[in-house]
């Protein structure tokens, strides 16, 4: 157990040093790929599996954290995972690859796969399909980290911070079909201190999560999925 525990942390400590370089230098990928019609055309009653991958941690940074590089990250996982523990806060990615199913069942006419949501924790596509066999399409959903970030001049309030990658995968040919990724920010104007997020077992930041949640995944149904506005 100890053992599992050690790289649990380290999988947190690796997603949230990423949220970091995503949020002070935009060091990451923002490529989107959109499904290609002709294939869309072609997914009525098409089965699609989910993944369940490892949580990502979450990443409440400070100042004074900041101040310890590697070290200040480290110990931000720490508090971040008393944080979730502590208030009870759900990861977002699972719901948030239901709903791009959901939109995927009634747009198109897929239909979920009798296997459970596969556990994985690569980003290989080739192991991805191999993983889902007995699917026709795999929906890939990765919280690449939450958090927030204090201000550049105010360093008692917050932004909260979420980002996601989403893959669809043509299990039976091993192929990449489609990808995005999406990251949402609080309007700078709207920043919030400590307590506010965690008063009430954290409810404003658990509303914030979830806002920033539906937001991605309406991104990802346009831009990937070319499904237009719905009412969810």
């Amino acid at each position: 157990m100890h053992g599992n525990g050690q790289l649990i942390r380290g999988a947190r400590l690796c997603s949230s040093i990423f949220l970091l370089g995503i949020v002070l230098t935009g060091c990451v990928s923002t490529k989107t790929v959109e499904a290609p019609a002709e294939q869309l055309s072609k997914w009525q009653g098409k089965t699609v599996a989910l993944t369940d991958r490892p949580r990502a941690g979450f990443l409440p940074m400070t100042a004074g954290k900041a101040m310890f590089a590697v070290l200040g990250v480290a110990a931000a996982v720490d508090a971040g995972s008393t944080i979730v523990t502590e208030n009870g806060i759900e990861d977002p990615a699972p719901q948030l690859a239901r709903d791009l199913l959901a939109a995927g069942q009634e747009k198109y006419g897929v239909v979920p796969a009798t296997i459970a949501p596969v556990k994985v924790d690569t980003g290989d596509v080739a192991q991805l399909a191999k993983a889902a066999k007995g699917a026709d399409l795999l929906l890939d959903v990765q919280n690449m980290g939450l958090g927030w970030f204090y201000g550049a001049t105010d360093w008692s309030h917050y932004r909260v911070v979420s980002s996601y990658k989403f893959r669809v995968i043509d299990v039976t040919k091993g192929a990449l079909i489609a990808e995005g990724f999406c990251k949402r920010t609080p309007d700078k104007s709207e920043p919030k201190t400590k307590d506010e997020l965690l008063v009430d077992h954290a409810a404003l930041l658990k509303q914030i999560i979830a806002d920033q949640r539906n937001a991605c995944r309406d991104e990802f149904e346009k831009q990937v999925l070319s499904i237009g506005p719905a009412t969810h």
